[in-house]
């Protein structure tokens, strides 16, 4: 959670890029675990955790509670939530 942010408001968060950084090392830096998130997106973009971040990337982060973000696709198998047991999405 961002310091002084609201839930009825956009939250930015401004972070030093790291040049070849994946989505997974990105949100360790960011102390956040894979059971706290659930889909999130680079430049409107569903990302995997391979993703490579570019610099002046806009990364949004959304908690599991709101996966429903990508209109139900979760329901229908795109592979991209972490219910799929085989794969360390994060």
């Amino acid at each position: 959670m961002v310091k002084g942010s609201k839930a009825s408001e956009d939250t930015i968060l401004m972070v030093e890029f790291v040049k070849g950084e994946t989505f997974a090392e990105f949100i360790r830096r960011m102390g956040l675990t894979r059971d706290e998130l659930g889909d999130c997106f680079i430049d409107g973009t569903l990302t995997r955790p391979q993703s490579e971040l570019r610099e002046g990337a806009r990364v949004a982060l959304f908690p599991f509670n709101m996966v429903l973000l990508c209109g139900g696709q979760h329901l229908k198998g795109h592979g991209y939530t972490r219910d799929d047991v085989d794969v360390d999405y994060y």
